[in-house]
């Protein structure tokens, strides 16, 4: 029983924000991005998502690849980000759809 090692247990710490870390509050009276910038910027993320995939399976393909984890992460990434584009814009048709269709 000699060998038995107890630590304590840490509190949590409480996290602090200051008014200079750059976080977006929905309450905060600055201007929302609008959906085209949110759009954009989701398209350019999967597009470089897309081509360091690309990129990675040709390396594979020659045999120069040398970290295969990386080459699966990227790969996740692209698919992710593809996965968030269609559902972005699923979801901005159906609103399109259900605007159009109420009454005036």
């Amino acid at each position: 029983m000699a060998d038995v090692f107890i630590t304590p247990i840490v509190p949590i710490k409480k996290m602090e924000f200051s008014a200079s870390d750059n976080i977006a509050s929905p309450v905060s009276g600055g201007a929302s991005p609008s959906f085209k910038d949110i759009l954009n910027e989701t398209i350019e993320e999967y597009i470089s998502a897309e081509k360091a995939a690309a990129e990675d399976s040709v390396n594979l393909a020659l045999g120069d690849a040398d970290d295969l984890a990386q080459i699966q992460i990227n790969s996740l990434k692209a698919q992710a980000a593809l996965q968030t584009t269609v559902q972005l814009t699923s979801r901005v048709i159906n609103a399109y759809k259900e605007i159009m269709q109420m009454q005036i």
